[in-house]
């Protein structure tokens, strides 16, 4: 079974129904849980959803041990849960820094501890943490998210040799441009403009959602039983590329 937090929608909810296809049993632990209930229910018998609050220890501590009181076991966790506010740099609204940095990276980390825990009981696990190619690159007015981002990835590497004898693997998925509510929300409030992006793009798409669960799921799985510690983007070749377009005769038909 796998615990998926913030899975009541966007890439969460994609790969909760990906890993109900396959066979898996999922908790939902999310902040807007009453929605996601609603969700379920008319969707699968093999998904549940809990309240979580990430941004508070003693709320992580006590989902992770009611769910493997109540199941017996975790075989992994989706720390999918994540905030992003804008905010110029020369007058960075601290109060946005602070909550961003407590959902998305003190966060996962607190989640990480509390699955982690119930992992070295049993000897194994596997633990995927989301990132975002805004982790590697810099990202103007939004500081905050990828600050958070890029500790995102350092957790997961230290997170990674620290449990790697324990039968833990932990990795992380950076996703590019993804189809979604939230792109669309800032493509409506001028936030962000399409063109360019897609342009910034080798592949000239946003990744469908189900394409980032996929790789979401192969981490969890058995088929990825030698991969840990490792950062994999899903971004049609964005940080691949080098930023120069080639001369017109150079590329491919």
């Amino acid at each position: 079974m796998v615990v998926i937090t913030g899975g009541a929608s966007g890439l969460g909810w994609a790969a909760a129904e990906l890993f109900v296809e396959r066979g898996w049993y999922v908790v939902i632990a999310d902040k807007n849980h009453e929605p996601a209930r609603a969700r379920i229910g008319a969707r699968s018998a093999a998904m549940e959803t809990v309240f979580l609050d990430v941004t508070s220890t003693q709320s992580a501590d006590a989902v992770f041990d009611a769910v493997a009181a109540r199941h017996g076991r975790l075989d992994a966790l989706v720390n999918s849960a994540g905030i992003q506010h804008w905010t110029s740099l020369a007058q960075i609204d601290w109060d946005a820094w602070s909550s961003v940095l407590d959902v998305n990276l003190t966060g996962t980390l607190r989640c990480l501890q509390a699955a982690g825990r119930q992992m070295l009981k049993q000897g194994s696990g596997a633990i995927v943490n989301l990132s975002s190619v805004a982790g590697a690159r810099g990202v103007p007015g939004r500081t905050p998210y990828a600050a958070s981002k890029a500790g995102v990835e350092a957790v997961t590497r230290s997170a990674a040799v620290e449990w790697a004898r324990a039968g833990i693997r932990v990795n992380a998925v950076a996703p590019g441009y993804v189809e979604s509510e939230l792109v669309d929300e800032y493509v409506k409030a001028g936030k962000l403009s399409l063109p360019p992006v897609l342009e910034r793009i080798p592949m000239r798409r946003l990744a469908r959602p189900s394409e980032v669960a996929d790789l979401i799921y192969y981490l969890c799985s058995d088929e990825s039983s030698y991969i840990t510690g490792q950062v994999i983007a899903v971004d049609g070749g964005f940080l691949a590329d080098y930023g120069v377009a080639p001369p017109e005769a150079s590329r491919g038909s």
